[in-house]
């Protein structure tokens, strides 16, 4: 399994920071990157079924055995749940389950940011200069999906610049779970400006070696994230409240003073944005 784990990331480091051209991609694999895409951008909603057979031979027009291997991938990445006798469903995160993952993230990307500060890489910080251009232009164009993949992709070259492998399993394991509700935060502009700011903030840091600030913008740059997800989560619950005429009923029933609450390399590999 860890061979099998370790030869998933190096694909998805060089198809993110190298040539993605040299990846050579099985079915599963394909089959697991679409579903991924779909889950992120909403067609599939958590807690959806994801039925073997209807995948198979609607979506991919393929045999069941491919279908279910792009399943068990997407379950060791968090994006899909096995339910035993009950079939695969788009893992539906608590707020618990967001503010955990939240924590976790903030915690590490404060430390690969001062990772990267007491470096002192020039080619690092050329590289997330030529990233922040991209993320500025697709800013401009007002293209979220652009946007979002190019955050992406800064974020997680973070994680591989610093060199700390341990440090990067957590956040590449953690890193696609949350971006259906981080695609919605950055669907509003003025989470997308303070993003930026925040990440310049942390290229600022690294620029001048300043760790302790490199650590906390890291920080930052996480936290602001979990605080737009949390608005949105809050808007879909009191949306929710007000559709479900099952709920209004009970709501009017309610006490007045009740209260609701094959990868070809393995090595290090340049990013290029």
């Amino acid at each position: 399994m860890k061979d099998e784990l370790d030869a998933g990331e190096a694909k998805r480091l060089l198809a993110l920071f190298g040539e993605p051209s040299q990846v050579i991609w099985t079915l599963p694999e394909q089959i697991a990157d679409k579903l991924a895409e779909d889950i992120i951008r909403g067609v599939f909603a958590p807690g959806q079924p994801l039925m073997e057979t209807m995948l198979a031979e609607t979506h991919f027009h393929v045999s069941r055995g491919p279908v279910r291997e792009a399943l068990r991938i997407l379950e060791r990445e968090g994006l899909v749940e096995n339910r035993p006798r009950r079939g695969a469903i788009v893992t539906k995160l608590s707020p618990s389950d967001i503010k955990e993952i939240f924590d976790v993230r903030a915690v590490l990307y404060g430390f690969v940011s001062a990772q990267l500060a007491r470096q002192r890489s020039a080619k690092v910080v050329e590289l997330l200069n030529s990233g922040t251009a991209s993320l500025l232009e697709a800013f401009e164009q007002k293209n979220v999906d652009d946007f979002l993949h190019t955050l992406y992709r800064l974020s997680m070259y973070l994680a591989e610049a610093a060199g700390n492998s341990r440090a990067r399993k957590i956040i590449f394991s953690h890193g696609r779970q949350t971006l259906s509700t981080t695609r919605r935060v950055m669907q509003v502009r003025e989470n997308c400006s303070i993003w930026i700011s925040n990440w310049k903030n942390v290229i600022k840091a690294i620029e001048v070696n300043d760790a302790i600030n490199a650590e906390q913008a890291g920080r930052m740059l996480v936290n602001a994230v979990y605080e737009g997800t949390v608005k949105i989560l809050e808007a879909s619950a009191s949306t929710s409240e007000v559709e479900n005429p099952a709920f209004r009923r009970t709501r009017r029933k309610a006490p007045a003073d009740a209260e609701g609450t094959g990868a070809r390399s393995r090595g290090k590999v340049t990013a290029a944005f």
